[in-house]
């Protein structure tokens, strides 16, 4: 294992984690224990999960074009890393509309932390 493999584990890893805490509070606020919507800790945690799911991607591309010459050796955990990415991304950017507020916004931050869990299963 190279370090640029070791770092991109750690930083899938970390975000995974931030995901994983972001989607049990967006799940509780599904059963009715927290106000609905992605405001507040779910999105801070969703946020830093982005971050830190971005620092793996960059890390295992580093790291790939160091070993084999290209950037995307289209492995599944990276692609599922990358589909997650974008999914959180997509999340992040549409729960500021104001009919994907409330409801909508918690089911795709569950959405989005089945397709991290996805990603962190299919890489192992």
């Amino acid at each position: 294992m190279t370090a640029w493999s070791l770092l991109c584990a750690v930083f899938q890893a970390a975000g995974f984690a931030c995901v994983t805490v972001a989607a049990l509070l967006e799940l509780q606020a599904l059963l009715g224990r927290r106000p609905l919507g992605l405001e507040g800790p779910p999105l801070h945690w969703t946020r830093a999960g982005f971050l830190l799911l971005g620092l793996a991607l960059a890390a295992g591309g580093a790291g790939s074009w160091r070993l084999r010459g290209g950037f995307w050796p289209l492995q599944p955990g990276q692609r599922w890393g990358l589909l997650s990415w974008l999914v959180v991304f997509a999340v992040l950017h549409v729960h500021r509309v104001k009919a994907f507020k409330g409801r909508p916004a918690n089911l795709a931050g569950v959405a989005g932390w089945a397709l991290a869990a996805g990603a962190w299963f299919a890489w192992r």
